[in-house]
């Protein structure tokens, strides 16, 4: 596989685990209180925010787990897997992963909840820096860098549809991506066994 098609392919697991339809469900809710002006900047400011900590931990991450807490990707993945799994569950059974609580100043929110954990959340975290671990920064990056884009021009549109945009059709949505992300952990948990499983048979043999 070449660096574009992997670079391609991680971020659109990176989108999967931001997911863009919960975004625009916000941008939705937001519209009902504050300007476009005001969510615009909102917008801007949430993703920006939301693509510098994930690039932190992409950068970081693994040094953190590996050199501090000595905890292997393996680890990780069956941790994350697990959270991933729970993410999923959540959205499935209810079709949204947050709660917006009303604030006087909509850019307050930029920070939190919006870039974290909406947008910086447990599943994204997990998977740029496991795609830091088996691809590299060059590819975790991109891939980050691109689903980032998508998911605030997808915000964008949303604002300028909003009357177009039907709730219930992006709470089914969410609910959609509610069982990928389940998919998507259980494999990642599957995976850290097996890695852990290798390691101690390699470690014993």
């Amino acid at each position: 596989m070449s660096e574009l098609s992997t670079i391609l392919s991680s971020a659109l697991l990176m989108l999967i685990m931001i997911d863009p339809s919960d975004k625009i469900l916000l941008v939705t809710f937001l519209r009902e209180d504050f300007g476009i002006e005001d969510i615009k900047a909102l917008i801007v400011r949430a993703n920006l925010i939301g693509f510098l900590l994930l690039a932190s931990f992409a950068v970081a991450g693994q040094i953190i787990l590996q050199e501090v807490f000595h905890i292997d990707i393996n680890a990780l993945k069956v941790a994350g897997g697990f959270v991933l799994f729970k993410i999923g569950l959540e959205a499935l059974e209810s079709g949204g992963i947050f709660t917006l609580r009303r604030e006087k100043d909509i850019l307050t929110l930029a920070a939190v909840p919006v870039a974290m954990p909406l947008i910086a959340g447990p599943a994204a975290i997990t998977a740029v820096i496991t795609l830091t671990a088996e691809y590299g920064y060059t590819v975790s990056l991109s891939a980050t860098a691109i689903a980032i884009a998508t998911v605030a021009i997808s915000m964008f549109v949303a604002l300028y549809m909003m009357k177009s945009v039907s709730k219930t059709a992006l709470s089914v949505t969410i609910r959609i991506m509610g069982l990928f992300i389940m998919a998507i952990g259980a494999q990642m948990m599957v995976e850290g066994v097996i890695g852990i499983y290798l390691l101690m048979m390699k470690a014993g043999g």
